[in-house]
């Protein structure tokens, strides 16, 4: 099963209830009855403000029924992973996308240990993005936390954070057993990261879903590290479609000038 990840209700027409089910995260005041909650059975729920999806992840990984074989994964509410011919329609010619069919996941995942989204190519670094828009403290914490508990991770961590590219979204699809092997992984380190961190940050609500940002960085670190096959596939967003290759390249074009001025 793959659940879709949300905290409030939304047009879930587009959800095959076959193969996915709709988990709701976080405050649960909104959700519809025939709704998964992560605030059941072993949860926390609780840290859904500073965790994100994240918290549906854990759920997902204490609770989830699949057998070791069995395929799971998670997506969001707006967010779909689906072919790269559906992804140019909706782009260029705003013909609504499908999702992603279970018979090509199925296959996919029968050549391949794991489905990402196609990764983000960024003209800075990992590292330097993330310095960007959030606080650049953040990252030195981790890497002192994961040298403590995960030493052998540390410098597939360097390289990512020194790469230009990274998967967004905390989205993936993978049979059961790998999705609770990198579970486990990622929760060692997000308890012991949040014992350290300014999880308040100022009380701006934005900056406080940091762990929810942190760890989007740490999914490549892990397949990296555990050498996964991995097949990308777009994601589209169902509130705000992807930019065309020339707004994409002059809104990079805008952000290099701005640096540039800053810098000068």
């Amino acid at each position: 099963m793959i659940y879709v990840i949300t905290h409030k209700i939304f047009d879930d027409s587009i959800v095959n209830k076959t193969h996915y089910k709709v988990l709701h995260v976080g405050l649960n005041k909104d959700c519809k009855d025939e709704y998964l909650r992560d605030d059941t059975l072993n949860n926390i729920s609780n840290k859904n403000i500073h965790y994100c999806e994240l918290t549906g992840q854990y759920w997902i990984w204490k609770n989830g029924t699949e057998t070791p074989n069995e395929i799971t994964g998670l997506v969001h509410y707006r967010r779909y992973f689906t072919t790269h011919l559906q992804d140019l329609l909706y782009t260029y010619f705003n013909i609504k996308p499908k999702i992603l069919n279970f018979t090509i996941i199925k296959d996919s995942l029968s050549k391949y240990d794991i489905i990402l989204p196609k990764r983000i190519t960024i003209y800075r670094t990992v590292k330097e993005f993330y310095s960007d828009l959030h606080d650049e403290s953040d990252l030195e914490i981790t890497r002192k936390v994961i040298a403590e508990i995960y030493p052998e991770y540390l410098s597939t961590y360097d390289n990512v954070m020194n790469a230009h590219s990274f998967y967004y979204g905390n989205m993936l699809i993978c049979h059961k057993h790998i999705f609770d092997q990198y579970s486990k992984w990622l929760f060692d380190i997000m308890f012991e990261l949040e014992k350290h961190l300014d999880l308040n940050k100022e009380g701006n609500t934005y900056q406080a879903r940091v762990i929810g940002f942190i760890s989007e960085r740490l999914l490549q670190v892990w397949v990296s590290y555990n050498n996964l096959k991995i097949k990308e596939f777009p994601v589209f967003n169902t509130e705000q479609k992807r930019l065309t290759f020339v707004k994409k390249n002059l809104n990079r074009a805008k952000k290099i000038k701005r640096l540039w001025m800053n810098e000068n």
